[in-house]
């Protein structure tokens, strides 16, 4: 029979799997968009696969703990097999030259890939091991709670330690994508729902080589900023884009915001409106941004929208744009 401290290793997965399912059911984009910024393989990332992951997620997390005998082994290098590939992906992720949200709980939790995540995912791995363990023992966790043999003491203290991770961390913000402008810290004005902050005096390199500042560079007329790689899976339908929102957007200049110098990246444009260049990662920075990311500036020196992150966002983004835009014409 399993000791205590090894049977709670499938009831903390069990919770892991349904706030995993419950975070991708809450944002079914962010979770499609996870895909295509991890590079799932094509088979593996079809919409079907998408849709059906966090029924899997739940289904694999309550059997964890209530399907017992060789059913229950069969469950258990499911969860292995699942939590193997979750940290395959973020490993090689960490390698890509742009940062990616795993989405990994969804709306739950911080979604950017770093170096705890992979910490994370090791120690989620290092669980599902142990669960195999008890679960080779022929006995569910559910059967010995029925009996009375479920080590009590050791469940209370992890559903005290969960439920403090809740309450400190929070279940996710229900604050638009855009909200995260107020980070630029700058004179801002109210208008309406969106909290209008200055554009910042950010230095930029465009691509003849001259520089300006993102100030500046909105001086006469709106810039609607996309920040894209050309590394980036999430970026292809952003950057194909573009030829049909300049022809949509004739009011403002739709502009490629690049991490990498001119000569170091074949999405350079020269012909007007030339793309911007962030070599020092100042934009980045300053926004937080991840690729894909859209930032619309007003002429009158004030950020109009965004900053919008995701393959999914920024189109409805440009969309509301043209939409509003047509509105006053």
């Amino acid at each position: 029979m399993p000791t205590d401290a090894l049977a709670i290793a499938p009831a903390i997965l069990a919770v892991v799997l349904v706030v995993s399912a419950v975070g991708k059911l809450r944002s079914p984009a962010a979770s499609a968009q996870a895909f295509t910024a991890l590079r799932v393989p094509r088979p593996l990332s079809a919409p079907p696969v998408v849709r059906a992951l966090p029924w899997v997620e739940i289904v694999l997390g309550l059997a964890l703990v209530t399907v017992g005998g060789w059913v229950g082994v069969v469950v258990s290098l499911a969860v292995l097999a699942l939590f193997a590939a979750y940290l395959a992906l973020v490993i090689r992720a960490r390698g890509f030259d742009t940062d990616v949200d795993c989405a990994c709980f969804g709306s739950l939790g911080p979604g950017r890939i770093t170096r705890v995540t992979v910490w994370r995912n090791t120690w989620l791995l290092a669980l599902a091991v142990v669960s195999v363990l008890v679960a080779l023992s022929g006995e569910s966790l559910l059967s010995r709670v029925i009996d009375g043999t479920a080590p009590w003491a050791w469940l209370l203290a992890a559903a005290a330690a969960a439920v403090t991770v809740l309450l400190v961390v929070g279940l996710g913000s229900d604050s638009p994508a855009g909200a995260s402008a107020d980070a630029v810290g700058e004179l801002a004005v109210e208008e309406g729902d969106y909290l209008r902050v200055r554009t910042p005096a950010v230095p930029v390199t465009l691509a003849d080589g001259t520089s300006t500042t993102l100030r500046g560079l909105s001086a006469e007329r709106p810039q609607l900023l996309l920040y894209v790689s050309e590394s980036c899976g999430s970026c292809e339908p952003v950057i194909a884009a573009v030829p049909t929102w300049r022809e949509q957007l004739p009011q403002l200049d739709v502009r490629l915001v690049l991490r990498f110098g001119p000569e170091s990246t074949a999405l350079t444009s020269i012909e007007h409106p030339i793309s911007v260049h962030d070599t020092d990662g100042l934009i980045y920075e300053t926004f937080d941004l991840r690729t894909p990311s859209a930032v619309l500036l007003g002429a009158d020196g004030l950020l109009a929208g965004g900053p919008i992150v995701g393959n999914v966002a920024v189109p409805e983004f440009v969309e509301d744009i043209r939409a509003e835009l047509g509105a006053l014409t």
